[in-house]
């Protein structure tokens, strides 16, 4: 998220910096007045391009982010609910008294066995 920030801190007094650079040499050049309006309608084009490359950046980057989100999201959501579907399951039979110690130790070797490999 911060360096998020600084990037765009950064692109922002790059544009900035641009901008007032350029103008600051337009009007300090000793040029005629036709040359300068040229020369500041074609800074203004430059910049009026610059802006619309970097938006059309952004939203790219901003769509591929939400559908990487929403996708990430989805996929808790379901391994959530499964995961509390199964909670729920073991609570049920704990509580009705069938609970079925046998099932948890192969998975509790399983681990052991994992370690000892290791």
């Amino acid at each position: 998220m911060a360096a998020d920030k600084k990037g765009k801190d950064l692109l922002v007094g790059a544009v900035v910096g641009t901008v007032l650079g350029a103008v600051t040499a337009l009007l300090l050049a000793p040029k005629s007045g036709r040359e300068l309006r040229a020369d500041l309608a074609e800074g203004v084009h430059t910049v009026s391009e610059k802006t619309q490359q970097v938006a059309g950046t952004v939203a790219d980057k901003s769509k591929q982010l939400a559908g990487t989100l929403s996708e990430k999201t989805q996929l808790i959501g379901n391994q959530t609910s499964e995961w509390a579907g199964k909670v729920k399951e073991k609570a049920l039979s704990w509580k009705n008294g069938k609970a079925d110690e046998a099932a948890e130790v192969p998975v509790a070797a399983t681990v052991i066995e994992g370690e000892e490999q290791q």
